[in-house]
């Protein structure tokens, strides 16, 4: 099905079902950046995207793809999401198996005569049984080791690289076709496992940071205002969250760059020698990028990404090397 084909009819979907009064109104969109999302990004209001991921490389480069889509069209990304980021592998030696268990516990249940009344049926008492063993050998050793089948991902690169706050790390587990299967989610069955309380704070990012763009409360987050002062040959930052202000020289953040031409992606050695950062660079257009972030290109062909984290820690840096200084020359004198 063609592009437009796809588009009105989810315009005819969205706009003439009556959905009554939601609160989050969710669309999943199909993989890649091509004409069915771009389109659909600008023809609704959407208010935020979460971009959900693999750990392989190639799937951080359709991230990257995936912000930069989102961020022409003024759509803010407030989280990434790593699917298959890792498998569980219990180390226990002996595990118990749960259906011969479950069997023993019938026959045991059985001959002991004691499914007696209008009480619960065998296979509900054997049930409870298993899940006593089962949390018994949890709670007797045995540890969980987390296997990455498909790298390390790149949540850590993500908040680096774009100031993506939230990331999440989801689990390859066995047991979810299954449960996808039987119509029960594997979250209902299991509510109080660690994979659950994922998807509570997954669900909380979303819906703070919803609220801080619906309604303009960024608190310590706020964006801070960046501008190139042409006359003076300085970047000036206004950081309302803080009520601070101070500069940088355009060579100083220049040299800070953590793109992949800057820094290396896997193992964070430094690409670029920052003392071959020509005194003569100037930026030529800034403009924030999402939330979190504002993109610079410079004059010497490089386009640089900054989170806002990131300038936040060159300013503290630089306050300490000032108080540093201020310290030994007081020694001095």
């Amino acid at each position: 099905m063609r592009g437009p084909m796809v588009t009105q009819l989810l315009d005819q979907f969205l706009g003439l079902t009556h959905w009554g009064d939601v609160d989050y109104l969710i669309l999943d969109m199909p993989p890649g950046t091509g004409d069915i999302q771009l389109t659909l990004s600008q023809k609704l209001n959407i208010t935020a995207a979460v971009i959900v991921t693999t750990p392989q490389k190639l799937s951080f480069v359709d991230v990257e793809r995936g912000i930069e889509m989102f961020d022409s069209v003024n759509v803010p990304c407030i989280a990434v999401v790593e699917n298959m980021a890792y498998y569980e592998q219990q180390t226990v030696q002996n595990a118990i198996d749960p259906g011969k268990l479950l069997e023993k516990f019938k026959n045991k249940l059985q001959s002991d005569e004691q499914l007696n009344g209008a009480g619960p049926s065998m296979e509900e008492q054997a049930a409870e049984l298993v899940k006593i063993v089962e949390q018994a050998q949890k709670e007797s050793g045995g540890e969980v080791d987390k296997v990455s089948l498909f790298g390390a991902g790149h949540k850590h690169k993500l908040s680096e690289q774009w100031g993506i706050e939230h990331t999440f790390s989801m689990p390859l587990l066995s047991n979810i076709a299954k449960n996808g299967d039987s119509g029960i989610p594997f979250i209902e069955e299991h509510p109080d496992g660690s994979h659950a309380k994922t998807y509570l704070e997954l669900a909380g990012a979303v819906a703070s940071e919803v609220a801080k763009i619906k309604f303009g409360n960024n608190g310590g987050n706020a964006r801070p205002s960046i501008v190139y002062n042409e006359e003076q040959n300085v970047i000036e930052v206004n950081d309302t969250s803080n009520d601070d202000a101070y500069i940088f020289t355009p060579k100083e953040l220049r040299a800070e760059c953590k793109c992949a031409s800057c820094v290396e992606e896997m193992t964070g050695r430094q690409i670029l020698v920052k003392s071959s950062v020509s005194d003569l660079v100037r930026p030529r257009e800034m403009n924030p990028t999402g939330n979190y972030a504002v993109s610079v290109n410079w004059s010497d062909g490089h386009r640089s990404l900054y989170p806002y984290k990131q300038i936040r820690a060159l300013r503290a840096a630089q306050r300490e090397e000032t108080i540093q200084l201020q310290a030994e020359e007081a020694l001095q004198q």
